[in-house]
């Protein structure tokens, strides 16, 4: 078993002392929560996969008797304290921080939460596609393992991520139609949410080197993510980050590359990666280029399956990325 593996184990045996630590050390969090002790099972069979929807039904109970009642603490008692260990684990990061806070952000966007209600149910509707890119991960992988995917409702202010209680996702910020934030946030394509879940369930399984925190090895973690998504449930996944990320890469693939060289040893994100850009050009082309560089180990692989492997488990990242002989096209 790897370091990173371990320690994952590590944390699920003990998430109640995860949550007792995370409750001491957020001093701004008044809050008592209930302390999640079940223990958190990683399926090795897609079948047997959990996907828990049972928040979405828990927000929406105390988002009605907020809505009758301003000075309501339900989404403390009744969703925080009642929900799966997918809402306490989006609770940190600036996402849904406290229930105060939620109930803040839900009272400024009452308008937006209403548009997406009728979304957040239809949801439910995409568990045999997101099952059937598990299914296709574990050919590829056979090593493959499938942790409680959860549905939960936030702050607007994360779509999907990684923790050591499984996926979570924020399900808000999906919608059939477009909607906007009254700060200005569109809401994402809710067909895209199958995708979002092959990209993360990646960040899930890879390893990480946390020596290196070079821009190189951030791209190829999220290209890594971006490309293996796209083999287990279709092109769709390259349209995360936006219609023009992957297009405009493609046309402007030399430029970009003599420009990322110069940078890609240093631990600086922007404008590669999580920021605006300062000119018209597409915001995360970073996705882009580490999925070009791992597109091309992949591609002069003889063990397609092997190098499956090896793009989950990078150890070395400027090793994979000579492996890969990217750079040398453009010599």
């Amino acid at each position: 078993m790897n370091f990173y593996k371990k320690i994952k184990c590590f944390q699920l045996i003990g998430l109640t002392l995860f949550c007792i630590v995370f409750l001491l050390a957020c001093e701004d969090n008044k809050e008592e929560h209930i302390l999640k002790s079940e223990k958190i099972v990683y399926e090795s069979n897609p079948e047997n996969a959990q996907i828990i929807t049972s928040d979405i039904e828990l927000f929406w109970k105390a988002y009605d008797k907020v809505m009758k009642d301003t000075l309501s603490i339900a989404f403390k008692e009744e969703y925080i304290e009642k929900g799966s260990p997918g809402v306490l684990s989006f609770i940190p990061n600036k996402r849904i921080v406290s229930a105060e806070a939620l109930k803040e952000l839900v009272l400024s966007e009452r308008k937006y939460y209403d548009n997406i209600r009728s979304s957040s149910l239809k949801s439910l509707n995409y568990e045999k596609q997101i099952r059937s890119t598990y299914y296709a991960l574990k050919h590829l992988y056979p090593k493959a393992e499938f942790p409680p995917l959860y549905f939960i409702i936030g702050r607007t202010t994360s779509g999907a991520t990684a923790t050591e209680s499984g996926l979570v996702v924020g399900i808000e910020v999906f919608s059939d139609t477009l909607y906007k934030t009254t700060y200005g946030r569109p809401s994402l394509d809710l067909d895209l949410l199958p995708y979002i879940v092959a990209h993360e369930i990646i960040h899930f399984l890879q390893i990480d080197n946390d020596l290196d925190n070079s821009l190189l090895k951030k791209c190829i973690r999220e290209g890594s993510a971006d490309f293996i998504s796209e083999l287990t449930s279709g092109e769709k996944t390259k349209l995360m980050n936006g219609n023009d990320v992957y297009p405009y890469g493609n046309e402007h693939e030399e430029d970009l590359w003599n420009e990322f060289k110069i940078v890609m040893h240093t631990e600086e994100e922007s404008p590669w990666l999580y920021s605006q850009t300062s000119d018209s050009r597409p915001q995360n082309l970073g996705y882009w280029i580490g999925y070009k560089i791992v597109k091309a180990y992949y591609d002069k692989a003889l063990d397609k399956r092997k190098a499956i492997d090896d793009i989950i488990n990078i150890k070395d990242y400027q090793a994979f990325f000579k492996s890969s002989e990217y750079g040398q096209k453009f010599e």
